[in-house]
């Protein structure tokens, strides 16, 4: 029983480092400031939509799928003005008092 217990041991420890990480590639040499871009090169960032999420450009939009936030909040806000608050009887009567 005991060996049966060290080889399993073994095998587990064998599939463990085979399973682990591999080492990262070497960093290449930094190239010297006159051949790196300058950072004016870089494009213009884009709009920030606040949530971190995909922004879809102007021909990837769709008609009634793609939504923009100010018409989300629209919405949001139109369902809350309709729902109706919840009645808790305990609050009734400490409002009374």
């Amino acid at each position: 029983m005991r060996w049966n217990t060290y080889l399993l041991t073994l095998f587990l420890v064998v599939g463990l480092a085979a399973c682990g990480k591999e080492e990262p590639p070497a960093p290449e040499t930094a190239a010297p400031a006159a051949e790196q871009p300058a950072a004016t090169d870089a494009p213009a960032a884009a709009k920030s939509s606040g949530g971190g999420g995909y922004e879809p450009a102007e021909d990837e939009r769709v008609p009634g799928i793609t939504v923009s936030k100010e018409e989300l909040e629209k919405q949001l806000e139109a369902a809350r003005a309709s729902t109706p608050q919840p009645e808790i009887p305990g609050e009734e009567g400490a409002k009374a008092e």
